[in-house]
């Protein structure tokens, strides 16, 4: 066993928990409201995003340089959606639309790419 395939679990799990991060406050946000759950929408729409272009883009087959380009498209369109998220929930204060849904982003679209850099790659 060599020392990638111990490190393997190690970064699936920090993909998950970087993944996750936006939904931990979405739920941070809801108990301390009681009643907003508008994050939530964010972030699985910034998550959904991520996820979308890496699936399309198969990036758990690609190559490291592939798996970072496609990331980017990803950071992109996680962001847009996000963005679009908050505005049909009515929100209004454009920078902090923009704060959350690039920090929502940048976290989910992390995991992902984290997650796939951890797939064993063919030779």
């Amino acid at each position: 066993m060599t020392s990638e395939d111990r490190l393997r679990p190690i970064r699936v799990v920090l993909a998950a928990a970087l993944a996750l991060a936006p939904f931990g406050a979405a739920l941070i946000r809801f108990t301390q409201t009681g009643t907003d759950v508008r994050y939530f929408w964010v972030a699985l729409a910034a998550f959904l995003g991520a996820l979308m272009v890496m699936l399309i883009g198969r990036a758990g087959t690609q190559r490291q340089g592939v798996v970072l380009r496609l990331s980017a498209i990803a950071f992109l369109v996680s962001t847009l959606l996000a963005v679009l998220a908050a505005r049909l929930l009515g929100a209004s204060a454009a920078f902090g639309i923009l704060a959350v849904a690039i920090v929502f982003a940048l976290f989910t679209t992390a995991g992902q790419a984290m997650y796939a850099l951890s797939r064993p790659r063919q030779s």
